[in-house]
């Protein structure tokens, strides 16, 4: 009788623990960020990712677009570099997991050009807490490709575009982006 009491309040404690995302990509506070232009300060890679999955459907990390600055962070520092010896770099950079391809970069992008921001998730990881999820998306031959800002190490490598643990959103990191003055 007491284990299987245990039991049922364990399994309530923890099922009760998950801690829900919260969207702000349509909240009026945040317009000055979500649907904004921003321009990469420096070049950088599209490369397939691993980002925290928004629906819960993934135990909460999702294969997509993710995107860092060339030469930080293990990255090379051109695509003419990451060409010479792409699949030792990949196996570098992105972990294989067990059932899955081995990841690799899809393209580089110029300095300058241009995101605009399309998602703002509090994402509640688990029991751990929540994280800033940022999506934004970035015209490639014509088509809209979305691409996930690093925000936590969870599913990102440093440096982070934006401070994923704090509480109130911090802004994106002016090293990597800088808003423009055009809107989508």
């Amino acid at each position: 009788m007491h284990r299987a009491t245990y039991i049922f309040f364990s399994i309530l404690l923890f099922s009760g623990c998950t801690i829900p995302s919260a969207d702000f990509s349509k909240d009026a506070e945040y317009t000055h960020i979500v649907g904004q232009c921003y321009e990469l300060k420096q070049p950088a890679f599209v490369f397939e990712g691993r980002c925290a999955d928004l629906t819960g459907f993934n135990n909460n990390s999702e294969l997509c677009n993710s995107i860092q600055a060339q030469g930080v962070g293990g990255f090379p520092t051109s695509w003419a570099d990451y060409r010479k010896d792409q699949a030792f770099i990949d196996r570098q950079l992105f972990d294989r997991l067990i059932f899955e391809k081995q990841r690799s970069m899809l393209f580089p992008l110029e300095a300058g050009s241009k995101i605009y921001i399309s998602k703002l998730v509090h994402h509640g990881w688990g029991t751990d807490g929540r994280y800033w999820v940022v999506r934004g998306k970035t015209l490639i031959n014509g088509s809209d490709i979305e691409v996930e800002l690093p925000s936590f190490s969870y599913v990102h490598s440093k440096p982070y575009w934006v401070d994923g643990r704090a509480q109130v959103f911090p802004g994106i990191n002016p090293s990597f982006l800088v808003q423009c003055n055009e809107s989508p």
